[in-house]
């Protein structure tokens, strides 16, 4: 009896880690960017967490995690893939699922500093440290945390429809406004880079990092 019970366990626990598999996918791609200026990256639900990377490449982690609905089944991610396409000198990303917004996108983006890029989120949250690039940032719902070195920007420009935005540390002449929920945050350097940020609730700051 007691051999029964200790085969039945396992059996359990196995079933248990083949439906945490099921549930989680990660996928990894490394692209040569040298042909490319910009970037664009579309993501549903989840995160996104850009970094600078030495040389001409673009490296991507993802990682899949698939929600619940109410009878207790997952979304399948198993056929999951990351869908590149070029449009002249921009690479567009995202990720090829039947129902997306029942699977939340962890992404981990390495990419050279002067290279641009366009994060649009559905909900989530936005970080990006250390380029030197035009950033453009569209966010429904969410925090956006940006570390940059504002000095090479020629405009800073954040808008909150519902929460706050700021701009610690940077050099130029800044300006915040807020009015009842809405929140809106300029500098205006001598730069030549553009920073725009904008969230439809959620919070935005940038943080000079020298």
């Amino acid at each position: 009896m007691r051999k029964l019970t200790l085969i039945s366990a396992l059996v359990l626990a196995l079933s248990a880690t083949t439906a945490v598999a099921d549930d989680v996918k990660v996928l990894e791609k490394t692209i040569d960017a040298k042909s490319f200026t910009r970037l664009v990256l579309d993501v549903p639900v989840g995160e996104i967490d850009v970094k600078v990377a030495e040389g001409t490449e673009i490296s991507l982690v993802v990682e899949l995690e698939a929600d619940k609905n109410w009878l207790g089944r997952s979304s399948d991610i198993s056929d999951a893939s990351i869908n590149v396409r070029e449009d002249g000198s921009t690479l567009k990303l995202k990720v090829d699922l039947e129902d997306d917004d029942d699977v939340k996108q962890s992404w981990t983006v390495k990419m050279p500093a002067e290279m641009a890029v366009a994060l649009n989120l559905g909900v989530g949250s936005v970080e990006v440290d250390d380029l030197t690039s035009d950033i453009n940032v569209d966010l429904g719902v969410g925090d956006v945390d940006i570390k940059v070195d504002t000095s090479l920007y020629a405009s800073i420009e954040l808008d909150a429809g519902v929460g706050d935005t700021s701009i610690k540390g940077g050099k130029g002449r800044y300006q915040q406004e807020r009015v009842l929920v809405t929140s809106s945050s300029e500098l205006n350097g001598s730069g030549k880079a553009e920073l725009e940020a904008n969230v439809g609730v959620g919070d935005i700051e940038v943080r000079d990092n020298q």
